[in-house]
């Protein structure tokens, strides 16, 4: 009988801490204060550490509600199934120097899209061909690390690599409505991330001549691949507020911008560098919006709602995409 009242003690706490509003003021200046950001997963552990010491001292941090097993085997792939992410995801590149011809192909396609990329911001091609090209270098390296599989599992691996979600911001870009400038804004994201592909396909392609390697290779250091990924999630986020003041200005047609904002949402939730860029602005705004009246609330109740299209246990998350 006491075992049975403490489990369900234990479950009342937890449905209280499920309950529980996050666009709370003082979680959320909690959450901005960690760094680095915490990804999804880690998130849900600094709830519970933050809950028990500043909402209910008696909850169990360690409490898991229990679910009942399913009558019978979900039909197709169970989440645990689906092994190991690619070794590409983690690895220093070196599965490049294992793929052959492919390998050189990519090599190619790179090559002129960063030309093709430089030469639309010096006037010489427009910058959707610039961006289709890219599109095409960024399917050439899924299609060649990765292979063709019609599976979530598959889906999911894709999606989580460096270029997975590349071809679909370049083609939430490459839709009619966009000034010329947005246009071209919106290529360098997609060129610094064909750049560090293009570094480590250098650094560990043999068949390539050795001038290439040694120029290039030096892209591929953990040092340069941080440098580099923190300046295009910046990017990224600039260009979403680029596109936000240009749909106002009616520069941007709001389809596009809605399209858009729904990958930035993706690239929130997988990027602990596009998070990063979040934070930055929260604290370089947060400070001085604090001070004006009226506009504090506005700004916490702004990022209450924006952050529950992206809190895993908001219901409003329910409605992205499960794949990831």
């Amino acid at each position: 009988l006491h075992h049975t009242l403490t489990v369900h003690n234990m479950s009342d706490g937890y449905e209280g801490f499920l309950s529980f509003d996050w666009s709370d003021e003082r979680w959320r200046t909690y959450l901005n204060g960690l760094y680095p950001p915490p990804n999804q997963e880690q998130i849900a552990r600094f709830k519970k550490k933050w809950y028990k010491k500043n909402i209910d001292s008696s909850f169990d941090d360690s409490y898991e509600a229990s679910r009942p097993p399913p009558s019978e085997p979900l039909p197709g792939p169970q989440p645990n199934e689906y092994g190991p992410l690619p070794k590409s995801i983690y690895h220093d590149g070196s599965r490049w120097g294992s793929i052959g011809p492919k390998a050189t192909i990519c090599f190619g396609a790179y090559s002129i899209a960063l030309l093709m990329a430089v030469g639309s911001w010096a006037g010489v091609f427009p910058p959707h061909h610039a961006t289709i090209i890219m599109v095409v270098a960024f399917i050439l390296e899924i299609v060649a690390k990765f292979g063709v599989k019609l599976s979530k599992a598959y889906m999911h691996n894709v999606l989580v690599d460096d270029v997975g979600t590349m071809p679909i911001m370049a083609a939430t870009v490459l839709m009619p409505g966009l000034h010329l400038k947005v246009r071209l804004l919106a290529v360098l994201p997609l060129f610094l991330t064909a750049l560090l592909s293009f570094g480590q396909i250098c650094k560990f392609h043999s068949g390539l001549p050795s001038i290439v390697r040694d120029f290039w290779s030096p892209l591929s250091s953990a040092k340069a691949r941080k440098q580099v990924m923190r300046a295009r999630a910046d990017v990224e986020v600039g260009l979403g507020i680029v596109m936000l003041a240009g749909a106002l200005c009616m520069y941007c047609a709001p389809i596009t911008v809605i399209l858009f904002w729904n990958v930035m949402m993706m690239r929130y939730m997988m990027s602990s560098w596009t998070q990063d860029s979040f934070q930055r602005i929260d604290n370089f705004l947060n400070p001085i919006l604090m001070k004006v009246p009226g506009i504090k609330q506005g700004y916490q109740a702004l990022k209450g709602w924006l952050y529950s299209y992206v809190d895993p246990q908001s219901k409003s998350a329910g409605k992205l995409c499960t794949i990831l």
